[in-house]
């Protein structure tokens, strides 16, 4: 346990115990260390141990004066060990809002902040320094967070934001801040999520990282698996003590090289065959569709909804819903609701007239049908919260004017 107190209530410490540890980040696309976390630890001369300083650096009741002096002592310490060691490697600074929002009130100039001063004193590259705001509340002021973290960006450091999903680390602070990278703690976000809530906010993560331009970086990776999870979500950035703990040194560029080389190569492997499986499962309902729907081209617009009634019933047992609309996206069916108790599909005559021109999935089908005379689409796995089950929803032109949609059961 970390101690600032006497037992008179005069603060002390031995700054020699206060040593930064360096957790690295691997790359997946050159399979190389390509960057470091700064962790604060506190040597324990007694049992020959260091402890981490996470508890005291997120203590909102922690007097700030020793927290701050022991900062400054740990973030120095780095960037001496950077420049000493002559590697162009990266380190990843914490910095919390708070504790930078209640330091720097007025003077907010780059000569002021510490790491900064730190950079023109060791002669250290800009782009070797990556700030990371970190922490799970912030109560300070949004417009001064903003004003700090475009100086430090003007100077010419990146910006992370870390433990996405959780506390001020969603939507509000990537849209203030726009990050560079996006961090995402697989083991915060697992723990608070169920098995689907999990998947589904990862791949929405993935997608907005993508969409802002940002590098994702999943960090507490302790698994095999839990790597393969990260690559299927398009992280190219990997932390976690699957590669390693956090050291007083920094380790060889090519460390975990071989390792990710195998990786990446059972990765590859396994993905295609979901892949290969997914066209297969895909390909057997257009095929299943293809012969229900043969023949239904030439049906007349007065004939067609009765005659779709009909077939209705020699659906694949998988098809959970289906109705057709025009080529404008107004449903000219009834919707078939399958009710898996009784094995039979309810007739909504209520929902004719619905328009879905502006959904995704149609607005897709119609492009590629325009361009590449596609007859058939289908999406990502969606997910039914009232029913619990995942599902796609396959787009297909019965005839120039006709696409049906149905909702298939997917789940794996």
């Amino acid at each position: 346990m970390f101690i600032t107190e006497t037992h008179k209530g005069g603060q002390f410490w031995n700054e020699s115990h206060f040593v930064p540890h360096f957790q690295p980040i691997v790359n997946a696309i050159n399979r190389s260390i390509s960057a470091y976390e700064v962790l604060g630890r506190q040597f324990d001369p007694d049992e020959n141990t260091y402890q981490s300083l996470g508890g005291l650096f997120h203590n909102r009741e922690q007097d700030m004066v020793p927290v701050y002096n022991i900062d400054r002592i740990l973030r120095e310490k780095a960037v001496k060990h950077l420049k000493d060691s002559g590697l162009r490697t990266k380190l990843f600074f914490n910095m919390m809002p708070n504790f930078l929002s209640r330091v720097h009130h007025t003077d907010l100039f780059a000569e002021n902040f510490h790491i900064i001063q730190l950079i023109e004193k060791y002669g250290i590259n800009r782009n070797q320094v990556v700030i990371e705001i970190t922490e799970d509340e912030f109560d300070g002021s949004i417009e001064r967070l903003i004003q700090i973290v475009q100086i430090f960006r003007d100077y010419g450091l990146k910006i992370a934001i870390d433990d996405l999903g959780s506390g001020f680390s969603n939507l509000e602070r990537i849209g203030y801040l726009h990050p560079d990278i996006m961090k995402v703690d697989i083991q915060i976000m697992r723990e608070s999520l169920n098995k689907n809530s999990f998947k589904q906010v990862l791949g929405a993560i993935s997608e907005m990282s993508q969409k802002l331009g940002s590098q994702l970086l999943f960090e507490g990776i302790e698994t095999e698996e839990e790597v393969n999870l990260a690559l299927s979500m398009g992280a190219n950035l990997l932390q976690g003590y699957y590669f390693s703990v956090p050291n007083p040194h920094f380790l060889n560029r090519s460390t975990f090289s071989e390792k990710m080389t195998t990786v990446l190569e059972n990765f590859s492997n396994h993905r295609s065959k979901e892949l290969i499986e997914k066209g297969i499962r895909e390909q057997n309902i257009i095929d299943k569709l293809n012969e229900v729907f043969n023949g239904f081209e030439e049906t007349s617009n007065e004939d067609f909804a009765f005659n779709f009634k009909k077939i209705v019933d020699s659906l694949p047992s998988n098809i959970l819903k289906i109705f057709v609309c025009d080529k404008d996206g107004y449903q000219i069916t009834p919707t078939y609701d399958l009710v898996k108790e009784a094995g039979v599909y309810q007739e909504k005559m209520n929902q004719i007239g619905n328009n879905y021109a502006w959904k995704p999935y149609f607005l897709k089908h119609k492009a590629e049908a325009d361009r590449f005379r596609k007859k058939w689409g289908v999406t990502y796995p969606l997910y039914d919260i009232r029913n619990q089950n995942q599902y796609v929803i396959f787009t297909f032109s019965l005839s120039e004017n006709r696409i049906l949609i149905a909702q298939v059961d997917w789940m794996e």
